[in-house]
This record gives structure tokens, C-alpha cells and sequence, in this order.
């Protein structure tokens, strides 16, 4: 079964260092609302080597069209772009024949949201607030295959506790490990279909949970 590296930035030693430069230009696509943060993006993919700029979209539907019809190597999600949530089309984009990695830009990136992102297969979280070099950080090491996300502390484990049945235990747990969906429905005896349907009740259990406030990178 493949494995992924989960890590927060600040914690990694990689901080200190850029990874090499890849062998091929990468497309990012950017999906969010707020014209702030889609120039500042923009901005960033144009003067950060090896990414290119593969579109800007607003709803979750230009987002899966243009996924659909372009090369789209990295998603960049704004935790609430117009029409439908993140998270959803985070788990959209992974349901694609080529999925994308993808980012999950927030201004309150705290551990519940984290959970919520192990469970949506996001490859990582950032702040909307970081500044560019940490952005690119991040793009980086998530273009090496590298989940930068922060650890679940255990104060979430403990709601989640109470509220997850063991099926929904055992699927989080395993995404937590870095397993992809398909190793997951493989380990767990289930069908995608199955897997698909228990993962959104998942989700929709971790989005109910209250803020955890104080778990910032």
C-alpha cells in the first residue's frame, strides 16, 4: 500500500531548504472568490519557478470543468469559494480520471479544519495570511508528494471519539496514515462506492464540530 509523508512546514526541516527544481513546469489552478487572494496567487505563480498559472476560476463548477479539459497539476481551494464548499470539491477533484493535488487556503486554519481536510484527501493546508515564500514552501514540497498538514491533536481525537462510529474510525484513521481512497475501500473490504458514501457522512460529522482555536502553522 503507498504511504504519504505528513508533516507541518514549520516542524520540517525541509524549511530550511527548497527542494531541486523539477523537470517539468507545473499548472496550478486557483479557485476562490476574494479578489485579494486570487491576485496575490496569481502574483506568486508568476514569479515562482516551475509553476505556471493554468486558470482562475470563482465557482466549483468552472473548477471541475477546467479540471475536466486542462492539464491542472495543483489545486489551490479557498475554504469557501462560491456555490459549494471547499472540502466538496476537494474530494470531487480526487474522484477525477488525473486528480490534482490540492491546497486548502483558509484565514482559520485550526485542527478541526485539519481533520476535515485528512478526510477530504486534501494534501495540504495553509493560511491565507503566510507569506509568499511559506506559499511556495508549500507548493513545493506538495509537488514532491509530500502532505503538509498539521497533526491532529488529541483534544480533536477526543471528539471524535464521540461522534464517529469504528467504520468511520477506521477511514479516517487510515487517511490520517497517508493511505489513498483506494487502498483504503482495498484494506477495509469495501467498494469505492461504499468507501464514497461513508467518507461524506465523515465529513459531514467533522464540519459540525466546534473551532480549535489556537492551532495555526
Amino acid at each position: 500500500m503507498s504511504a504519504t509523508i505528513v508533516e507541518s512546514l514549520r516542524d520540517s526541516a525541509s524549511d530550511q531548504a527548497r527542494p531541486t527544481q523539477r523537470s517539468r513546469t507545473l499548472g496550478v489552478l486557483v479557485i476562490d472568490d476574494d479578489d485579494w487572494l486570487r491576485n496575490r496567487l496569481c502574483h506568486l505563480l508568476d514569479t515562482e519557478p516551475g509553476f505556471r498559472l493554468a486558470g482562475v476560476v470563482e465557482s466549483v463548477e468552472e473548477a471541475m470543468w477546467t479540471a475536466e479539459h486542462e492539464p491542472v497539476d495543483i489545486a489551490i481551494i479557498g475554504h469557501r469559494p462560491r456555490s459549494r464548499g471547499g472540502l466538496w470539491l476537494c474530494r470531487e477533484l480526487k474522484r477525477t480520471g488525473t486528480p490534482p493535488m490540492v491546497v486548502i487556503c483558509s484565514a482559520y486554519p485550526d485542527a478541526v479544519l485539519t481533520a476535515s481536510c485528512v478526510a477530504a484527501e486534501a494534501d495540504a493546508l495553509v493560511s491565507i495570511y503566510d507569506c509568499d515564500d511559506e506559499l511556495a514552501r508549500v507548493l513545493d514540497r506538495v509537488a514532491h508528494g509530500v502532505r503538509v498538514l498539521p497533526a491532529v491533536p488529541p483534544r480533536v481525537g477526543a471528539m471524535l471519539h464521540d461522534r464517529l462510529d469504528p467504520a468511520e474510525h477506521a477511514i479516517f484513521s487510515m487517511l490520517l496514515a497517508g493511505l489513498s481512497g483506494s487502498d483504503v475501500a482495498r484494506g477495509l473490504r469495501i467498494s469505492r462506492a461504499e468507501l464514497e458514501s461513508r467518507r461524506s457522512t465523515l465529513l459531514s460529522k467533522l464540519e459540525t464540530l466546534p473551532p480549535a482555536s489556537g492551532m495555526r502553522y
